[in-house]
């Protein structure tokens, strides 16, 4: 909800002009004598335009916010479903580095962005640069690397190969074994 201070001086006038034109048209006539009141009576027309004027102005501002709202809001739920069957079709060393996240029981690691597995994740929006775009235009290297915000609900034990309830020790073996080479190392810690 924008405050008092950000709303535009165009909005103020026009709620000022809707306002005041919607006072003078429904107050009776009686109440203006005089030149007013005459004056009023001439005009009153001009009034009832002005009001009208003011209140399509405010009704086409709520129709654009509406048409926004509901554009956002589709386009927000056409990237849930696909960031949904992305993930339902990772392959297995996407997964381990997803699963980096859970093993390491971090929000943000260091990750080689040039490793083909986490650039696919990050051309595909699940994986995002941590505190932002790196500086310089060189993507080479290890990179503080998060799962975007979109993706994180999504990221179920299913879809990563986990099922902590119910795995064997050489199940839990096999999924450490399976880590990449460069989560051997401890690159996230640090």
């Amino acid at each position: 909800m924008p405050e008092l201070r950000q709303v535009s001086t165009l909005n103020w006038l026009m709620c000022w002009l809707m306002l005041s034109c919607l006072m003078i048209t429904l107050l009776p006539e009686r109440l203006f004598a005089g030149a007013l009141g005459t004056w009023l009576a001439d005009y009153r027309l001009l009034f009832v335009l002005m009001m009208v004027l003011s209140a399509t102005y405010f009704l086409s501002i709520a129709a654009i916010m509406l048409f926004q709202h509901v554009f956002y809001r589709k386009q927000r739920l056409t990237r849930q479903k696909l960031l949904k069957e992305l993930l339902d079709y990772l392959d297995a060393s996407e997964k381990a580095v997803l699963r980096e996240f859970v093993i390491q029981r971090r929000n943000v690691i260091k990750l080689p962005v040039t490793e083909p597995a986490v650039k696919n994740l990050l051309q595909q929006g699940i994986l995002s640069h941590a505190y932002g775009e790196p500086g310089d235009t060189v993507l080479q290297g290890i990179r503080p690397l998060m799962v975007t915000l979109e993706a994180r609900p999504l990221l179920t034990f299913r879809v990563l190969g986990l099922n902590p309830a119910s795995m064997t020790d050489e199940q839990k073996s096999q999924i450490m074994s399976n880590r990449p080479r460069y989560a051997s190392r401890q690159l996230g810690r640090g």
